[in-house]
């Protein structure tokens, strides 16, 4: 196949992997070439000419560009896990690999099934073969677990490690996967919770874990942010986190269980990004904020209607307490958490 001129979508470099699934998504990028990297942008090729702003929708608030350049060819190397895989194991054992996978900072997490236990060594040597920028390719290995919500990782390629830098949206993160949870799915989150976040706020994240949503914000907005973790470890890799990022905010990190923090009315925005067990802390939260604060309440809820669902918990659970949703500004599914079930996000204002 030779270079050939095709539609492409351009985007800053660090907007480059989210924007890249969202057009796998919808059937929209063209693999059979090349992403082209240049002066901090990404050059990726479309299947068909699109529309300006028709995008707008599905890629929120990205900046981007469409236009027409030459691309070259992918190579005729296996283009995915699966393929790379084709001599290695049977059709039936193939249909079990791995599609997708987590990406934090230089490490890749794989989740291989139980049914492939036999293969994972090989399955990670071919994923690192194919992605030699990867310094670790790690396999998931039982269930989150315990107070501090971590899980036990096994390495299948490269150096054995737990500990990375991540970056989001610019900010850089101190993660290390064996000592507190940390997911790379919730970067919009992270992001649009920030990015409502007005200068002069006071807010408390009840359960920061290695602190995402403490340093968006205040990589973004001169607030000040309570950073509550009963996880010292996750503590301090936040504090890790403060020293490698420039700060228009301030961030007080505490060890410590959220229902123990004394102050009241004082919170102008809570963070309960514990969606297996946010709702205990519920009252401790209405306590905490000001009337007519904002509550980002996250939850796991299943089901035909999710999103009323997840309404009527938190009404009733903010009425147990005696308060009240005065408003509900958002709701929304953040991520597949398993079949038929659905990490959510409220944004109420409570009273």
């Amino acid at each position: 196949m030779m270079s050939s001129k095709k539609p492409f979508l351009k985007v800053v470099v660090n907007e480059g992997e989210r924007v890249r699934r969202i057009l796998l998504e919808h059937d929209l990028l063209d693999v059979d070439y090349t992403i082209l990297s240049q002066d901090g942008a990404l050059f990726l090729p479309l299947r068909h000419e699109l529309v300006d702003g028709s995008l707008d929708e599905v890629l929120g608030y990205t900046s981007y560009e469409l236009g027409e350049m030459e691309f070259e060819p992918v190579p005729s190397s296996p283009r995915n896990l699966v393929e790379a895989l084709q001599d290695h194991l049977s059709l039936e054992d193939l249909e079990l690999v791995p599609r997708a996978y987590d990406l934090i900072g230089d490490i890749a997490v794989l989740e291989i099934p139980d049914e492939l236990s036999d293969h994972k060594e090989t399955i990670g040597q071919v994923f690192h073969r194919l992605h030699k920028n990867f310094s670790t390719v790690l396999s998931k290995k039982g269930a989150i677990s315990g107070t501090t919500r971590v899980r036990e990782y096994e390495c299948l390629a490269g150096e054995d490690k737990t500990e990375t830098i991540h970056i989001e949206y610019g900010c850089r993160l101190a993660v290390d996967l064996s000592k507190a949870y940390f997911s790379p799915r919730l970067l919009e989150e992270h992001n649009r919770v920030a990015q409502l976040t007005k200068d002069g706020e006071f807010v408390v994240d009840m359960f920061c874990g290695v602190g995402p949503f403490p340093i968006h914000i205040a990589r973004q907005r001169m607030a000040h942010i309570v950073a509550i973790d009963i996880n010292p470890d996750a503590i301090n890799l936040l504090r890790k986190s403060m020293g490698l990022n420039k700060l228009i905010g301030s961030i007080e990190p505490i060890v410590g269980d959220a229902r123990d923090y004394s102050e009241s009315r004082i919170a102008d925005r809570v963070i309960m990004n514990h969606p297996s067990g946010a709702f205990d802390f519920v009252s401790d939260a209405c306590r905490i904020l000001k009337p007519h604060g904002v509550m980002h309440y996250y939850d796991f809820v299943g089901g035909d209607n999710p999103e009323e669902a997840i309404k009527n918990r938190l009404s009733r659970l903010v009425e147990a307490a005696g308060h009240s949703v005065a408003t509900v500004n958002l709701v929304r599914r953040v991520r597949d958490s398993a079949p038929y079930e659905f990490q959510m996000v409220v944004d109420a204002v409570i009273v």
